[in-house]
């Protein structure tokens, strides 16, 4: 793919080999965990290689073992960038530790989960918007920059690709969707690669195209690069893509973090 114009490829390791394993196996039980380090290896000088991973809070905790894992590789000074992101799950996880349970803006209720996976019947993707987990999002991301990898430095650069027109995520069969968090559930295709017109699709589409949850955000200073918030959680866990899902205390935190490194750097 490199005559093609191929910059380079994301790879998900999500833990160590043993918590890997567990999370992500193959159909039979088995391990994937060194085929996938042995594939990067192989491919290490040929293209640039990011790692990225997602965990919940049963694997959290694995992660520094991954990066120490990583920095031993001889491909670890490759790496272009680490970053790690957390899962969302369908059901709601009320009693775990450490958890940061999403507020939902102007809702009728409050959120019952956290914005940590994937969303709805065949997706398996983590939404890159989500920042859920506090703790365990500034632990890992300050774990991999001890390790040396560049990494996010957990500040919002832009709102999702849900509400960008040219971005899309292509499912198995060649639907089309808004974003990953909703991948397999087909009500919610927007399109197809070979460009076939369904009035269903188009339906899906105008509901993308008209998304206006940060309107329910008042006057946040958070509003250009957050735009309201995960709409695969909102969908999920509140039943409308229009209300906004706020991680407004994340992003300040990690804004607190990078001023203190940059004050640090200049001292």
């Amino acid at each position: 793919m490199l005559p093609f114009g191929l910059n380079g490829v994301k790879i998900t390791l999500d833990g160590d080999k043993d918590t890997h394993n567990r999370m992500r196996p193959l159909r039979g039980g088995q391990g994937t965990f060194d085929r996938i380090v042995e594939n990067i290896r192989q491919v290490a000088d040929r293209c640039r290689i990011a790692i990225g991973g997602n965990f919940d809070e049963s694997s959290a905790g694995s992660y520094p073992a991954l990066l120490d894992y990583l920095r031993a590789q001889d491909f670890g000074s490759k790496l272009v960038k680490v970053n790690f992101k957390p899962i969302v799950r369908n059901e709601p996880v009320l009693s775990a530790k450490g958890i940061i349970p999403l507020t939902p803006v102007g809702a009728k209720a409050a959120l019952n989960g956290t914005c940590m996976t994937s969303v709805g019947s065949g997706a398996g993707q983590a939404c890159d918007s989500c920042h859920s987990m506090e703790d365990q999002m500034t632990f890992i991301r300050e774990e991999t920059q001890r390790h040396g990898f560049p990494t996010s430095d957990g500040v919002p650069k832009g709102m999702c690709h849900v509400h960008k027109t040219h971005a899309h995520t292509i499912g198995p069969e060649g639907s089309l969707y808004a974003c990953p968090g909703f991948t397999g559930q087909r009500a919610m295709s927007t399109g197809h690669i070979d460009d076939r017109h369904d009035s269903w699709r188009e339906s899906a589409l105008d509901k993308f195209e008209r998304l206006h949850p940060w309107k329910e955000c008042g006057d946040c200073a958070y509003i250009p690069t957050c735009a309201g918030g995960c709409v695969a959680a909102s969908h999920s866990q509140l039943g409308d893509m229009n209300l906004p899902t706020c991680h407004k205390p994340s992003f300040e935190s990690a804004l607190v973090s990078l001023a203190h490194s940059a004050a640090s750097a200049v001292a």
